[in-house]
């Protein structure tokens, strides 16, 4: 198994796309079997996808669009004509596929789809798969996971993250061998010849501010403690985010998330988080995962400085849950939340270091999204917020 990883700055879709996957075959020796793409919404054009499939003939394809950039071994990509990130994976002892079904009005539906036409094109139609790795729009990945789960049951680890753009104006697309889609889901099944490691975690600490929701609707909190939302959540803030002042808050509650336990290691709770995305006139707090009535919801709180540090906490983390002979990694596939990006901006340059010297240089391809998936304990697979997701291989 061999891992390599590009990138391009250049303008064009079709430009930047050759640039990079011919950068990606010198190094990997060979056309991969798998390949990895994630792009600024500047690059979500046909032109790409058809570079990448001319470069590289019979590689499964999957990926998106990723929030400012993308980063690898070689340092944090961004640009005014936006940035492409490839990895690739040669595996002549492994398999793998890549299914897309539409949303539509099932994203049950689509998420059950996308894994079986994943598994068919991997020649392993009737087996579990190792792992998966999905890209979907943010706004329904619960849903998604538990249509993946339908076909292959609960323990697989379903790693990945929801596509995103600049602005939040649903630019985000999603990428597969079909091309540049809207609205699909994208899934791949991975069967790997080599180990493979897994982590999903947070930077941030609860503070001791909890409550119970006691009225909610989809990824709408009405209540916590028979209270109106907003005015919990601004008094648990310090005011930091008033609760009389209707509209986007996502900038400003980027430091104070929800978190609820998803699962206790050594009876140490791990929380998945939930981003507020906006505050209504009625009181309600919206956010970018479900939420449900009688979930404990605890205030977390990050600062800069973990936020910087995390993603390479959870490389090293996935490379010690590896199964293989602990002699360093081939290379990985990190998700960082967006939101959590724009918050340190000025230091991805330090992300990206921290997490090259955490692989001691071997390959890696970040991307920054709306939504992450990840499997915290025992393959538990969940959708969160402001976190960040990563396997390893070998």
């Amino acid at each position: 198994m061999r891992i390599a990883t590009s990138h391009s700055l250049k303008a064009g879709a079709g430009e930047g796309g050759g640039e990079a996957v011919s950068a990606l075959v010198a190094a990997l020796g060979g056309a991969p079997d798998f390949l990895v793409v994630y792009a600024t919404e500047h690059h979500a054009d046909p032109a790409l996808i058809e570079a990448l499939a001319a470069g590289a003939p019979g590689a499964q394809i999957i990926g998106g669009t990723s929030c400012g950039g993308v980063m690898t071994e070689a340092g944090f990509h961004t640009g005014a004509d936006g940035a492409i990130g490839l990895l690739g994976v040669c595996d002549p002892d492994g398999a793998y596929g890549v299914g897309a079904a539409p949303l539509a009005a099932s994203p049950f539906a689509a998420g059950a789809e996308a894994i079986q036409k994943a598994l068919s094109a991997a020649g392993r139609d009737y087996e579990a798969p190792i792992l998966i790795w999905c890209s979907q729009p943010p706004g329904c990945e619960e849903q998604v996971i538990d249509g993946v789960q339908s076909i292959v049951g609960p323990k697989t680890p379903i790693v990945g993250g929801s596509s995103a753009d600049e602005a939040i104006e649903g630019r985000w697309r999603q990428f597969s061998n079909d091309g540049v889609l809207a609205d699909h889901v994208v899934v791949a099944a991975l069967f790997p010849s080599a180990p493979y490691g897994a982590a999903f975690q947070s930077g941030y600490a609860p503070t001791g501010d909890t409550g119970v929701v006691t009225r909610a609707d989809g990824r709408r909190v009405l209540e916590i403690d028979n209270k109106p939302a907003s005015e919990v959540y601004s008094r648990w803030t310090g005011g930091e985010v008033p609760a009389f002042e209707a509209g986007m808050i996502l900038a400003k509650s980027t430091p104070t998330p929800l978190g609820r336990v998803a699962a206790r290691q050594d009876s140490v709770p791990m929380f998945v988080l939930s981003h507020p995305a906006l505050l209504g006139v009625g009181g309600e707090l919206s956010l970018f995962t479900d939420i449900a009535e009688g979930d404990h919801v605890h205030l977390m709180r990050g600062s800069p400085e973990s936020l910087v540090k995390r993603a390479a906490v959870v490389v090293r983390d996935a490379m010690a849950s590896s199964s293989g002979p602990g002699q360093g990694s081939l290379g990985a596939l990190v998700i960082y939340c967006g939101g959590c990006m724009l918050h340190v901006r000025e230091r991805m340059d330090e992300v990206a270091e921290q997490v090259r010297e955490a692989m001691d240089g071997s390959p890696f391809l970040g991307a920054f999204t709306f939504g992450e998936q990840g499997a915290i304990i025992d393959s538990c697979n969940r959708h969160g917020n402001l976190m960040v997701s990563a396997v390893t291989f070998g």
